[in-house]
């Protein structure tokens, strides 16, 4: 019996697990499977269930959110006006309600109206016509219920601000601005004021407003416009104090006063806003800039340029720009990298937060006189054809040494190239001529690394240009003189499509050289042009564009579509330009060149450390990086600054830097634009180098 129980026991237990046994590999079998999972609908997309359609639905009429008081007032002129006569302000006037609006006020209002409301916050300074004072007579008489329907819903170009505020912030906020009132009137009070119209073009710095003002509070000292002081009271209206005070400086003395005189303090009696008003308007009183696009040296008469210089630059510059408290002028190397563009910007914009001023009211003829002057310390006494006919003559053996001592840093020692263009190429060696090099030599290449090194004797040029022909192993070519007719539309079109991802946009430069420099188009010939064009640069990246070339061409061009760039070239050539060609900064290792300024090549110790200046140049003053072009910094880094204690970084006594150490330490120098301006570092400076 036993027996047969245990048997029926196995047997049941057998079935079970047989029965029970389950296949994880396969889906249940649901019999009501709407009950175990609800089916599921995206919110945007297409429902059966409901007869419009739509899975999002409607809330139902009347529905608020918790917490929640609607606003019975809509947004228009008229409900405003209801909203003004009906709603008063719900909250009891207590610290606690006071520190929540001063709170709420400073976080969505101040940055507009300011924290006086005074109509001065940061936006409405940076967008003139953008914010109101709120502690005029305007706002005043504004009921509660006015204000909070403003603030609610926005006016003018005041963006309401119901999402952002709750309703109860929002009556607080009006509490602590009729406490700004209360204490606005106070103040004005103690003074025997009262709180004045605001009409709009009051509650912003203008020099309309200024004007208004000054006639009002200054004008009885300083004389009408600032040109008739009384006697014993500086006079405002003075270029020359213009030129090199800044806003800063006014703003101070108009603010505190100055003591030991009768300048009283205004800044209890007159807003913020007033007082950057009157600044602006005096301000006001600088000469219209000047058309720079009619300066350049060889317009100028070096004699005039001479008496200015002695009134005006000769007591920190040095009677004959030898330098003193200011930078030497009169250095080779520095007139042979500065070009004349650099020069003009630095007279007439000055270097702020260093001794050199602006000169904001000298003519273009003036300025012209100034830097023919200049120039005239460093203007070759040798044309082409003195130098024509002893290069025949000229001694290769020379030439190479001077080459090497002021070429080659950049061309190669052997021309090969590097920071400069290669010159031993045969292809191009074959179509240039003698005054083309010449040219090169003498006159540079202004606003690139190529000085102008006019400072050669007749006999050193030649010397050098024989020394150059020495790699020509090819017969040379005699290019015709003549003109490639060409649609400058199209060849703008195909310089876009060829040209620009090495020449840069309108031939500035970039990875190939800048095509567009007005010395070296002027020197070369329309022939000049198509060759390289066609044929391209032996031994550089730049290989022909023609259809056919011999080696396989980078862009199949016909000889028509280079003469169409060729004519876009030359309309970059005759386009007016104020501003000088600026070759952009290629994207070089920041690292490295930090590394450069700040270890290897010891830049940091005479430069400041971002720049700032110390025994030498703030070479991160704004000023002077808006107008020192990448080829100047490399130019002065490369060879130096004679007569100061700027040393050549190639050879003269500093450490020798590598090509691409130069460009990277180079493209470090620009950053400091990118970064906020410092002030010169106090202490002693070398007598000839000072920030320029």
């Amino acid at each position: 019996m036993m027996k047969k129980r245990n048997i029926l026991l196995l047997t049941c237990l057998v079935l079970f697990l047989i029965l029970t046994r389950r296949d994880f590999s396969r889906p249940h079998v649901r019999v009501l499977p709407d009950m175990q999972v609800s089916p599921a609908y995206e919110s945007q997309s297409e429902n059966t269930l409901f007869r419009d359609g739509l899975t999002m639905r409607r809330p139902v009429p009347g529905t608020i959110p918790r917490g929640f008081t609607p606003f019975p007032y809509g947004n228009s002129e008229a409900e405003r006006r209801r909203a003004a006569a009906e709603l008063k302000n719900p909250i009891p006037r207590t610290y606690a309600a006071l520190d929540r609006g001063r709170f709420v006020f400073e976080n969505f209002c101040a940055h507009c109206h300011g924290i006086g409301g005074h109509g001065d916050g940061g936006v409405a300074r940076r967008f003139s016509g953008f914010s109101m004072s709120i502690v005029g007579k305007g706002t005043v008489d504004l009921p509660d219920g006015e204000i909070f329907h403003i603030l609610t819903y926005g006016r003018n170009n005041m963006p309401g601000h119901a999402a952002q505020i709750p309703q109860e912030d929002r009556w607080k906020a009006i509490l602590y601005l009729r406490d700004l009132q209360e204490r606005e009137a106070q103040r004005l009070a103690a003074l025997g004021l009262t709180v004045e119209e605001d009409p709009r073009k009051y509650t912003l710095v203008s020099a309309e407003y200024g004007a208004e003002l000054f006639g009002k509070h200054c004008a009885s000292c300083h004389g009408k416009e600032g040109k008739t002081p009384q006697k014993g009271i500086p006079r405002l209206n003075n270029p020359r104090v213009l030129a090199v005070a800044d806003e800063n400086f006014y703003l101070d003395i108009i603010t505190h006063g100055r003591k030991g005189s009768i300048m009283p303090a205004w800044e209890k009696v007159l807003t913020p806003t007033q007082l950057r008003s009157i600044v602006a308007y005096i301000r006001s009183w600088l000469p219209a800039r000047l058309d720079r696009s009619r300066v350049a040296s060889e317009l100028g008469d070096p004699e005039r340029g001479r008496k200015l210089f002695r009134g005006n630059c000769a007591p920190c510059h040095g009677a004959h720009g030898e330098g003193g408290i200011a930078v030497s002028l009169n250095s080779p190397t520095f007139l042979a990298v500065a070009s004349d563009a650099f020069l003009r910007d630095t007279i007439t914009k000055g270097r702020k937060n260093t001794a050199m001023p602006a000169w904001p009211d000298l003519t273009a003829e003036e300025v012209s006189d100034l830097l023919a002057y200049i120039r005239s310390w460093g203007r070759p006494q040798h044309t082409f054809a003195d130098v024509a006919p002893l290069i025949a003559k000229g001694s290769a053996r020379i030439g190479k040494k001077i080459f090497r001592s002021r070429c080659s840093a950049c061309h190669g020692k052997k021309g090969e190239g590097g920071i400069g263009s290669r010159l031993d190429s045969q292809s191009f060696l074959s179509i240039v001529d003698d005054r083309f090099l010449y040219r090169a030599i003498m006159e540079g290449r202004p606003g690139t690394a190529m000085p102008a090194w006019h400072f050669l004797e007749a006999q050193d040029v030649a010397d050098l240009i024989r020394f150059i022909r020495k790699w020509q192993k090819t017969p040379s070519h005699r290019l015709p003189n003549v003109a490639h007719g060409g649609r400058p539309e199209f060849g703008k079109l195909l310089y876009e499509r060829a040209c620009i991802a090495c020449h840069g946009p309108e031939g500035q430069g970039g990875l190939g050289g800048q095509i567009a420099n007005p010395v070296f188009l002027d020197s070369a010939s329309d022939e000049f042009l198509w060759r390289t064009i066609a044929y391209g640069k032996e031994g550089t990246p730049m290989r022909g564009f023609l259809k056919g070339t011999p080696g396989g061409a980078l862009m199949d061009l016909e000889s028509r579509e280079i003469d169409h760039i060729i004519a876009y070239l030359r309309d970059l050539q005759v386009r007016p330009r104020v501003e000088p060609l600026k070759r952009p900064t290629l994207n070089r290792d920041l690292a490295l060149g930090r590394f450069v300024y700040e270890e290897k090549g010891g830049c940091a110790k005479c430069h400041g450390s971002q720049g700032e200046g110390a025994s030498g140049p703030a070479l991160g003053n704004h000023d002077f990086l808006s107008v020192a072009s990448d080829g100047y910094l490399i130019a002065t880094t490369i060879l130096g600054r004679a007569n100061t204690q700027m040393l050549s970084f190639w050879r003269g006594g500093n450490v020798k830097l590598t090509d691409e150490e130069i460009e990277a330490v180079v493209a470090y120098i620009r950053n400091f634009a990118n970064l906020p301006e410092t002030k010169p570092r106090e202490g002693p400076r070398s007598p000839t180098i000072v920030s320029e």
